[in-house]
């Protein structure tokens, strides 16, 4: 870090940026981040037209962002099968500014019931968000329990994609895609480093 370009703050110009174009993601780091990164945020309209934010797990299959949800039980499937208007926000955790970097896809959802696809969908969740699960036996309570029948599959077709590099829009990029940054930030505050018990504990 002691190389790292200092940044530069320009009311002027920060005032003045065009998010959509002025400080885009590299090309690798963009497929990193999109493939890799564990953070997801979507959005869709609700039936009385409020924007609905949820965060989700994702798995990329195709280039596609693919999430699962269930049909009785979940009102998101239910608003997106009216309306299919989505917007999924991925970001990393660089708590510096320099290393933030954030991607917003638009586009349409569609609701699938495609069995096959399902389980891959659920397998990958499972691969990518319980993988301390070690055992054959594990890992198959864990699928039994996400791929159940009231499930579907909500796949995201881009129409617009914008992406920020945080750094570029004070000139001080560093490379990378810094995940974990912000436990350095934070770990003042975890209940386990500071010894404390959970309530209810």
């Amino acid at each position: 870090m002691a190389d790292a370009p200092k940044p530069k703050f320009d009311p002027v110009k920060l005032e003045q940026l065009n998010v959509a174009t002025d400080y885009p993601m590299d090309k690798e780091e963009f497929e990193i981040l999109y493939r890799h990164n564990c953070y997801c945020e979507m959005a869709h309209v609700n039936s009385k037209g409020f924007p609905i934010v949820t965060p989700m797990f994702y798995v990329v299959i195709d280039d596609i962002i693919h999430m699962s949800s269930i049909q009785k039980y979940r009102h998101k499937v239910h608003h997106l099968e009216k309306d299919p208007r989505i917007s999924v926000s991925i970001h990393n955790d660089g708590s510096n500014v320099r290393h933030q970097k954030a991607i917003l896809v638009i586009g349409k959802a569609e609701v699938s019931k495609d069995e096959e696809l399902m389980k891959k969908v659920h397998w990958d969740i499972i691969d990518k968000y319980f993988f301390e699960l070690k055992t054959e036996e594990e890992r198959q309570n864990a699928f039994t329990a996400v791929h159940t029948p009231l499930r579907v599959i909500i796949k995201v077709h881009p129409e617009k994609i914008i992406t920020w590099d945080f750094g570029k829009m004070l000139e001080a990029h560093d490379d990378g895609v810094w995940f974990g940054e912000a436990n350095w930030q934070q770990n003042q505050y975890d209940i386990r480093r500071l010894n404390l018990n959970p309530p209810g504990s």
